[in-house]
C-alpha cells in the first residue's frame, strides 16, 4: 500500500479518513499543529506530523514520498482571528505548492455542496462559498491530479450535530430556523471516508474530477430532526421532539451577535441553503450503495 498525508487529520472527517486508510494498509501521515491533535491521529492509527514554528520546509518534508494528500483543513466561519483568506485559500495554496515541490501527484480536496450554485453566482454574498470556490480554482489550475468532493451534511460517530440534537430533545425544545423546509442530503462519515480512499486508489485519468458527496436521500431539515427522533426512540433514548420555529431574521441577528446554536452567520446561511444532488456518481466511484439515512443516524446516535 501507499503513503498518504491528511491535513485536518484530527477533525471529525479527518479522524475517520485516517482510521479507514490505516485499516486498508496505507501509511497515513496526519498533518497537525498540536500535541493534542497528534494524539488523536495516533489513536486513529496514523503517524502524526506536528508542524511547529515557521519552518517553511516542514510541510514539504512531511509530504515526501506520499502518493496523495487529502486536504481537509479548513474553517466554516471566521473565529479567533482565523480568516478564510488565510486558511481556506492561503493554506490551500501552500499545500498545493508544497505538493509540487515534494512530487505528490494527487490532491483530494473537500469543498462544499453549495459552491456550484452559490459560490459561482454573480452576486454571491457568502464568503465561505467564495473561499472554497477560490481554492477549487487554484487546485484545478495547479497541474496536479485534483479530486474535489463537495460534501453535504456528514453524520457519524464524533460529529457535533447528532449529540447536540439528542441533548436538546432530552432537556427541552429544539429550535428550527425558519420553517425547516430547506433540504440537505446527509451522508454517513464512513461513506465519506471510503469515497476518499476510492479517489486515492482511482487510476490516473481525466482530472480534475468533482463529486457531490451526498447520501442516498434528500430530506428537509425539519424531517431530518424527526427522523433522528425516531431513530433515538428505537434505540431507547429520550425522543420527545418539540420543535420551535425561530424566524430566520431572529436567527441571523443572534448569529451576528455571537452565535445561534453555535453557528455564526456564514454557517447559518449554509444550513439554510437548499442543496441536493444525484448520488449515483459517488456510488459508482465506491462500487456499492450508500448507507441509508436512518442507519447513518443510528450509528451516530449510538456513539453520541
Amino acid at each position: 500500500m501507499e503513503r498518504i498525508a491528511v491535513t485536518g487529520a484530527n477533525g471529525f472527517v479527518g479522524r475517520h479518513v485516517v482510521a479507514r486508510a490505516a485499516a486498508a494498509g496505507h501509511e497515513v501521515m496526519g498533518i497537525v499543529r498540536s500535541e493534542a491533535a497528534a494524539r488523536v491521529v495516533r489513536d486513529a492509527g496514523g503517524h502524526a506530523v506536528e508542524l511547529v514554528g515557521r519552518d517553511p520546509e516542514a510541510l514539504v518534508r512531511a509530504l515526501d514520498g506520499c502518493r496523495a494528500v487529502v486536504h481537509l483543513a479548513q474553517i466554516g466561519a471566521e473565529r479567533g482571528g482565523q480568516t478564510y483568506e488565510a486558511i481556506n485559500i492561503g493554506y490551500t495554496e501552500r499545500v498545493l505548492e508544497d505538493c509540487r515541490h515534494a512530487g505528490v501527484p494527487r490532491v483530494v480536496y473537500f469543498s462544499g455542496l453549495g459552491v456550484a450554485r452559490y459560490g459561482m453566482a454573480p452576486r454571491c454574498s457568502n464568503p465561505y462559498f467564495l473561499s472554497k470556490l477560490a481554492a477549487e480554482t487554484t487546485l484545478f489550475r495547479s497541474g496536479l491530479e485534483g479530486v474535489v468532493f463537495r460534501p453535504s451534511f456528514v453524520v457519524g460517530p464524533g460529529d457535533a450535530f447528532v449529540p447536540a440534537v439528542l441533548r436538546a430533545m432530552e432537556t427541552g425544545e429544539v429550535e428550527l430556523p425558519g420553517d425547516g423546509s430547506y433540504r440537505m442530503q446527509p451522508i454517513a462519515v464512513e461513506d465519506a471516508a471510503d469515497s476518499v480512499l476510492a479517489a486515492i486508489d482511482r487510476p490516473a485519468g481525466a482530472f480534475p474530477t468533482v463529486f457531490d458527496l451526498v447520501g442516498p436521500e434528500p430530506v428537509t431539515y425539519a424531517r431530518l430532526l424527526e427522523r433522528l427522533a425516531g431513530v433515538a426512540g428505537a434505540l431507547g433514548r429520550p425522543a420527545d421532539l418539540r420543535l420551535r420555529e425561530v424566524p430566520v431574521a431572529e436567527a441571523d441577528r443572534r448569529a451576528r451577535a455571537g452565535g445561534y446554536m453555535g453557528m455564526l452567520p456564514d454557517e447559518l446561511d449554509c444550513l439554510l441553503c437548499d442543496e441536493t444532488a444525484d448520488p449515483a456518481p459517488l456510488e459508482a466511484l465506491l462500487g456499492r450503495t450508500l448507507l441509508p439515512l436512518d442507519e447513518a443516524l443510528a450509528v451516530a446516535a449510538r456513539a453520541a
